[in-house]
């Protein structure tokens, strides 16, 4: 054994590490085991202190069979022991590392699971793209957000601005989304300075982020030691490490620059490109294309959140290349500057000026409608929901309804119901037990049977059969 080895071995044995006296527990279990053993084999090779052992045993008990009862007692406690010593021990080693709020064996169980869960890859931004991202961490760890980096407006534009960095601020939500880590320090990245100093307006966390770059020399290198810090749970990759501006042109012939500004434009938009127009992904963004069970499209702003990462050519690309189903979510209402007056079919067709029609595979929509006073109060702002209904789509794919609406907010979709959407359509796409018991939670997947399972998959071979 090497020095550094030994070293690291004995360290084990240092005052204060709760574990000498469970080892010895264990220890003495083996002792047990190996003294009840003799009483019952008579074996030649038995020698000094077990022969002594022995003859006081049978003097004592003055019958074989006797002895041999009261080997398999010591056995059993010696086994006992053992299952003892170690359980303790090993309960002391991992609450050093896991906090004693949460239970060890739920905590493993936990992440096992979701270690083996689906590979999903998530395009977009803002806080629809954080919305999904909460939803869909419960269902595996294997999660990617593939976000914009074009905002030029509020904190994510000073500092883009002032130190020449990129848009930390839709990086910054979604790390919070798939943050792991406590209550505390998620309040502390999204904390925005509201004092009349020069940080008013600004948020933490876009500060730490920008400060991190700053340090590394690498946008994409201080979003991984972010990672760290918040003990995100996935990955978060900028689309494009390029400082791009985002235009749209509007049907009326104007051009409109920077993100900010066409999403407030108030027009309806007929194309939306980059300036420059040409620029590359990363090689982590087409590697998670590419090795994708799910791509996600959505939901979030249509043109400043979504459809703006599809204007990097190798990202629209690499899409097209993968073999993975992809759907998109369609946003609950419209968003007044910029889809002011869209309908559901107005949003696909938007996705369509990038994608085939037969390259979307799922178009999921809201199926649930809000309350009466819910619609009154939302038409006074200039919103209006958006559905699915009465119309003939020219479109290959499957367009899916489901209540996804969140109570709080009926603007927004709802975390939960959305991550059980994605997941049935994950499951018709690729039904497996594996990808089932990978899936199930704490509180169970209560749409998805097993019997319906098994069904999904008989027709899946029939179909192969044929």
């Amino acid at each position: 054994m090497e020095p550094g080895g030994l070293r690291r071995f004995v360290r084990w044995l240092y005052p204060g590490m709760r574990v000498k006296r469970w080892l010895f527990i264990a220890v003495c279990g083996v002792l047990l085991i190996s003294l009840g053993m003799s009483l019952i084999l008579s074996v030649p090779s038995i020698r000094g202190f077990y022969t002594l052992w022995r003859r006081f045993v049978f003097a004592f008990l003055g019958h074989y069979s006797l002895a041999v009862v009261f080997g398999l007692a010591w056995i059993v406690g010696g086994a006992a022991l053992i299952v003892w010593g170690l359980q303790r021990m090993n309960r002391s080693i991992i609450s050093a590392l896991v906090p004693e709020k949460e239970d060890i064996a739920e905590a493993i169980f936990k992440s096992r699971r979701l270690t083996r869960g689906p590979h999903i890859v998530a395009i977009g931004g803002g806080h629809g793209l954080y919305t999904l991202l909460h939803g869909l961490k419960e269902y595996t760890a294997n999660l990617t957000a593939i976000v914009t980096v074009f905002d030029d407006g509020g904190s994510s534009g000073r500092l883009r601005r002032d130190m020449g960095v990129l848009p930390p601020g839709d990086i910054r939500n979604c790390l919070i989304a798939l943050a792991d880590t406590e209550p505390l320090m998620r309040d502390l990245f999204q904390y925005r300075f509201s004092e009349d100093n020069e940080l008013k307006g600004h948020n933490f966390g876009n500060l730490f982020i920008a400060a991190l770059t700053q340090v590394t020399g690498d946008f994409q290198r201080a979003i991984l030691e972010s990672s760290k810090v918040l003990a995100v749970r996935g990955r978060v990759l900028p689309t494009t490490l390029e400082n791009v501006l985002l235009k749209a042109e509007c049907f009326d012939g104007t051009i409109v620059s920077g993100e900010s500004n066409v999403g407030s434009c108030g027009k309806r938009i007929k194309r939306i490109f980059l300036d420059p127009p040409s620029v590359p992904t990363t090689p982590e963004v087409l590697r998670a294309l590419e090795d994708a069970d799910l791509i996600v499209l959505g939901p979030g702003s249509l043109y400043t959140s979504v459809l703006c990462n599809l204007a990097v050519e190798e990202v629209r690309e690499a899409i097209l290349r993968s073999q993975a189903p992809l759907v998109f979510v369609c946003n609950v209402t419209t968003q007044p500057g910029e889809t002011d007056g869209y309908t559901f079919s107005d949003h696909l067709e938007a996705v369509f000026q990038f994608l085939p029609r037969e390259r979307v595979n799922y178009v999921l929509v809201n199926g649930e409608r809000p309350q009466e006073e819910v619609l009154r109060e939302l038409k006074k702002s200039g919103i209006e929901p958006i559905f699915a209904e009465g119309g003939e789509w020219d479109f290959p794919g499957k367009i899916l309804e489901a209540p996804l609406l969140s109570p709080e907010h009926p603007t927004r979709h709802d975390p939960g119901r959305l991550a059980q959407a994605l997941v049935e359509i994950l499951l018709e796409e690729k039904p497996s037990f594996s990808l089932y018991f990978a899936l199930h939670t704490k509180n169970g997947l209560k749409n998805l049977k097993i019997v319906r399972l098994v069904s999904r998959l008989g027709k899946k071979a029939l179909a192969r059969s044929e």
